[in-house]
């Protein structure tokens, strides 16, 4: 038999919750290509780098080269600036990064060209 107290103690231990610590992970492929992020619960069979938050946070920016993190260049090198018009680039409305084609139907369309 448990006393009262042993009884509390007891089930003061089944309660609490023991949280995992967080370490960041980037799993890669072969090619270096980044498919999960996890921070916790980790997958067995994978291979994996770790980082720190803000890393793990921007990993988009990031491939796996020989084992090692690498910054990738997202930057496309140029920039044009748009101006809504009456004729040019046939866009969605209120989506100008949408561009439709000669082929495409689309009811609610507006128009930009280069600036």
């Amino acid at each position: 038999m448990f006393t009262e107290l042993e009884f509390l103690d007891a089930l003061s231990q089944l309660l609490k919750i023991v949280e995992e610590p967080r370490e960041y992970r980037l799993h890669y492929d072969e090619t270096g290509g980044i498919y999960l992020c996890t921070m916790q619960n980790h997958p067995t069979d994978t291979t994996y780098l770790v980082v720190d938050e803000k890393t793990y946070l921007d990993y988009a920016c990031y491939q796996i080269v020989n084992g090692k993190l690498k910054r990738i260049d997202n930057d496309p090198g140029y920039r044009v600036q748009l101006k809504r018009s009456s004729q040019g680039y046939r866009v969605v409305n209120n989506h100008a990064g949408i561009i439709l084609t000669d082929d495409e139907e689309y009811e609610n369309v507006e128009y930009y060209d280069n600036n």
